[in-house]
C-alpha cells in the first residue's frame, strides 16, 4: 500500500492536525485497518478504497486508533487534498468522499480545500457545571448567554462558550470525572471556544476516546460550532465568515476558514484549510 503522512489545516509543515493516508492494492479486512490505525496511533488514519465511482465519489473510511468513525473533518480535507493532487493531477474543481456518514463533496481552489458538511443536528443543552468540573474549570468560566450544547454535522460534539483566554488555557481532564461523565451522559468530543473579535475565535478540541487526548484542528466541531453560532444567532446575521485558531496550546498552530449560512431552515456550512504532505512510501 502507498502511504501518506499529510499535515491539514496547516500553514506549513509541522502544524496542524497529523493524518495518514494510505492506498490499497490489495484486499484490506476491517481488523488490519484498525490495526493499522492503532500503529499509526494519529488520531485518524483514513484508507481510499476504490477509484471515483459512478456517483462521482471515492470510497474512503475513517479509523481512529480505537475504532471507525463515520466522518471527521481533517480526515476528510487531508484525503482529498491526496485524491487531488495523486489522482486527479492537482486541478481546481471538487473531490467527492463516500464516507459512512454519506457523500461530502470538498472544493479545490488553489492551495484551499473547502469541505461541505452536512445539516447540522442539535441534541440536548448540557450543564455548565458538569462540563467545568471534567476539565478543571469552574461554572463562572462558561458564558451564560449562550447554551452549552451536543451538535452533530456527522461526528458529534458539546460545543462549549468561554468568557476568556484564560479559562481557555486553563482547561485540562481530569479522566476520573470525564470517564465518568461521558458513560452517564455525552459520549462525545468538546470543542471550547472564546470570542477575539475581528472574525478569529479561537478552540480547544477534547476527544472521548481513549487517552482523552486533545486535538489541534477539528473540522468536523467546528462544523457543528459554525451551525451553533448560526442557530443562536451569535453574530447577529444569517450568513458568517471567520476563522478559527486551534491547537496554539498543543505546539501545532492551526487555521480553520469557516464561511456558513442558514436560509429558510437550511444550513450551510462549509470549513477549510491548507494541507501539507510530510512523508509518503510504502506500507508492508
Amino acid at each position: 500500500m502507498k502511504f501518506y503522512i499529510v499535515d491539514c489545516f496547516a500553514e506549513r509543515r509541522y502544524e496542524g492536525n497529523e493524518l495518514a493516508v494510505l492506498i490499497p492494492d490489495r484486499f484490506v479486512s476491517d481488523s488490519e485497518m484498525q490495526q493499522i490505525a492503532r500503529e499509526v496511533n494519529f488520531s485518524e488514519t483514513a484508507f481510499i478504497l476504490s477509484g471515483k465511482q459512478a456517483n462521482g465519489g471515492y470510497d474512503v473510511r475513517i479509523f481512529t486508533p480505537a475504532a471507525e468513525v463515520p466522518f471527521a473533518g481533517h480526515p476528510t480535507l487531508g484525503t482529498s487534498y491526496i485524491i487531488n493532487k495523486t489522482i486527479e493531477n492537482g486541478k481546481d474543481g471538487e473531490v467527492r468522499l463516500n464516507l459512512k456518514a454519506g457523500q461530502i463533496p470538498v472544493q479545490v481552489v488553489g492551495d484551499r480545500f473547502t469541505m461541505t458538511q452536512n445539516q447540522p443536528v442539535f441534541g440536548d443543552t448540557v450543564d455548565a457545571e458538569s462540563v467545568a468540573s471534567c476539565f478543571r474549570l469552574t461554572a463562572e468560566d462558561i458564558r451564560e448567554d449562550y447554551p452549552v450544547q451536543w451538535v452533530s454535522t456527522g461526528l458529534e460534539s458539546v460545543i462549549v462558550p468561554l468568557k476568556s483566554l484564560d479559562a481557555l488555557a486553563g482547561c485540562s481532564v481530569d479522566h476520573d470525572r470525564f470517564h465518568r461523565y461521558i458513560k452517564e451522559k455525552y459520549a462525545c468530543n468538546h470543542l471550547f471556544f472564546v470570542d477575539m473579535g475581528d472574525g478569529i475565535l479561537r478552540a480547544r478540541d477534547f476527544m472521548e476516546d481513549p487517552g482523552f487526548a486533545e486535538d489541534p484542528a477539528t473540522g468536523s466541531a467546528n462544523g457543528n460550532l459554525a451551525g451553533y453560532l448560526l442557530k443562536h444567532n451569535y453574530f447577529g446575521k444569517d450568513r458568517i465568515s471567520y476563522v478559527v485558531h486551534q491547537g496554539v496550546e498543543m505546539g501545532r498552530p492551526s487555521r480553520l476558514y469557516v464561511d456558513a449560512a442558514l436560509s429558510d431552515g437550511r444550513y450551510q456550512i462549509k470549513v477549510g484549510g491548507k494541507c501539507v504532505i510530510i512523508a509518503e512510501g510504502n506500507w508492508r
